[in-house]
């Protein structure tokens, strides 16, 4: 019987006989060197792969079927953005707009990278003036775009570029997302009340030994540059790690779904193909491309 027992990390879903929207745990620790921030905000680990604290959303449309026929699309949203989301049902918002489109990844042969469009809208009112039973609107769209790098380093998508790969879409009602977006909060609040437990007295004690560092290298010039020492029990991110063995790099998670691409911090990666335009992206409903 526990052999069929599928470890997950959904926080919160809906699901209707057609459709399904499901939000995912993808939070991560700050490194030590940013420990006040709690979340991950695009730091670079070990192997240069920037990390970041996220909150996946994955949209299912069943509608035509299951397997093949089932469209799957996903986007990462920040725990600032579900808590904004959550503020606008809170304070009553009866007409509410907001989108947002990511762009990253290495171009393919044909100079695109992995697009993603994510748009919520809430209006009380049908078309034909009757009141609306599910007045929120989510959609999610996946596909390519040409990535322009700006003047400051960042990247955004050129206009026009955008060609999309499949797309869904959902209606909820007021206490149907209401749901799903006080869940994913309350998992964020707890999250950073044990994360902050863990890393906020290293971090601190760490920050004092730097200071305390840089005060005896300026009234001592000759001594070479101060290094901030970690101890030998400090994972990649610099901060001390337990005993338990689902906290040590590169444990292998459960496959969800059947799918095992995952990497050593337990998260689902897409792959090759999803990465070229054209391609199908994973089907497994968490949706992880790291940004």
């Amino acid at each position: 019987m526990a052999a069929n027992i599928i470890q997950t990390n959904q926080i919160a879903k809906i699901q209707t006989n057609k459709k399904l929207i499901a939000f995912y745990d993808k939070l991560q620790p700050a490194p030590l060197t940013h420990y006040a921030q709690l979340h991950a905000k695009g730091e670079q680990n070990e192997s240069d792969f920037k990390v970041n604290s996220l909150i996946g959303v994955s949209i299912q449309d069943y509608s035509n079927g299951t397997g093949q026929n089932n469209t799957i699309v996903s986007f990462n949203l920040t725990p600032e953005q579900i808590q904004f989301l959550l503020t606008r049902i809170e304070v009553g918002y009866q007409d509410f707009e907001w989108n947002l489109d990511k762009i990253f990844g290495n171009p393919d042969q044909n100079g695109y990278s992995i697009a993603q469009k994510f748009l919520i809208n809430r209006h009380p009112m049908k078309p034909d003036g009757t009141v609306s039973n599910n007045p929120w609107f989510i959609s999610i769209s996946n596909g390519h775009g040409i990535r322009v790098q700006n003047k400051v380093g960042g990247y955004y998508m050129k206009g026009g570029s955008y060609a999309q790969d499949k797309a869904a879409f959902i209606n909820l009602n007021d206490m149907d997302l209401y749901m799903l977006l006080k869940r994913t909060d309350s998992f964020i609040r707890n999250w950073e009340m044990v994360t902050a437990n863990r890393i906020i007295l290293q971090g601190q004690a760490s920050y004092a030994n730097y200071l305390a560092g840089l005060r005896q290298a300026s009234q001592n010039p000759s001594q070479p540059s101060v290094q901030r020492e970690i101890g030998d029990n400090y994972g990649e991110n610099g901060y001390q790690t337990t005993s338990a063995q689902s906290y040590q790099r590169g444990n292998a998670y459960p496959a969800d779904r059947g799918n095992g691409n995952y990497r050593d911090n337990g998260y689902q990666t897409s792959s090759a193909q999803s990465y070229q335009r054209g391609g199908t992206y994973p089907d497994n409903g968490n949706g992880y491309y790291g940004r």
